[in-house]
């Protein structure tokens, strides 16, 4: 089954997305700054405040979306994003697909934004995860059009967000606010990018559109379907330990591929080695 036919997404937030490493391996010090930093006003739910500490297992190959809710804070008189994840929900533990297909076809971002009275609304296409685990701090799941996904953070978002014709940035870091601790046990496959600058980055979660955990094998052969910028080199690696991924600074870097795969950057002061 094919992953896709050219279709582009663009995450953010404080997700992705933590080994026999509990919840409370994260600081009270960074918990408390979380707080005060993605507290924003405006007319969306404020599900910041109860969040807590939730950590996910053996997340690898599973499925999800990820839904997005801009508005613009009435104090700060800034846009932001509120960014929901269906991981954990809608039996997704069970079936390995939070994000079933039947579910995912009802959602219409204008539909959402209406009923959030948001600014805008952006929904992923289906992706997998390349972790195995990640904690972070959850807030309540909402409903969206029959499927349920949590808050999994607040931040600042570029007025360009709102664009409908807003092309898609490949090979692009972006800088975004993050509180979780990510995971990739000992013995697994890593699949990386490592850029003219000499940083490499971690694939966290691809696109596919078959079956859950159907999509892991097709990894092997990505490095021959991206069409890499000059300098750019893809590269798997079987871990001989465990690799965690935790931004010391409260923020972290991203950037996506042109097959629509979503990588983390590694190395000193984001990750307890560089693969």
């Amino acid at each position: 089954m094919p992953r896709h036919e050219g279709r582009r997404l663009r995450l953010a937030g404080s997700w992705i997305f933590a080994v026999a490493l509990t919840a409370a391996a994260l600081s009270s010090a960074a918990t408390a700054a979380d707080r005060s930093a993605c507290r924003y006003f405006s007319q969306l739910p404020d599900d910041c405040a109860s969040a807590e500490q939730r950590k996910y297992e053996n997340l690898r190959g599973s499925r999800f979306v990820q839904i997005e809710l801009f508005a613009r804070d009435v104090i700060k008189r800034v846009l932001y994003v509120s960014i929901y994840n269906t991981t954990g929900e809608n039996s997704g533990d069970d079936t390995r697909d939070s994000a079933p297909a039947d579910l995912v076809a009802r959602l219409d971002p204008k539909t959402i934004a209406n009923s959030f009275h948001a600014a805008g609304a952006v929904v992923s296409p289906p992706l997998c995860w390349a972790l195995d685990w990640f904690v972070d701090r959850v807030g309540a799941a909402r409903n969206f059009v029959g499927l349920n996904a949590a808050w999994m953070g607040n931040g600042l978002a570029a007025e360009s967000r709102l664009s409908a014709k807003r092309p898609a940035e490949t090979y692009s870091a972006t800088v975004f606010p993050r509180t979780a601790i990510e995971g990739f046990r000992k013995g697994g496959k890593v699949y990386l990018l490592d850029d003219p600058k000499g940083r490499t980055w971690v694939l966290a979660a691809f696109r596919w559109d078959g079956p859950p955990d159907a999509g892991l094998d097709d990894l092997d052969s990505l490095g021959d379907r991206l069409n890499l910028p000059e300098g750019w080199k893809f590269r798997v690696a079987t871990l001989s330990r465990d690799l965690i991924l935790e931004a010391k600074n409260g923020s972290a870097a991203t950037l996506q591929d042109d097959e629509g795969d979503l990588y983390h950057l590694a190395g000193p002061g984001r990750s307890n080695f560089t693969p």
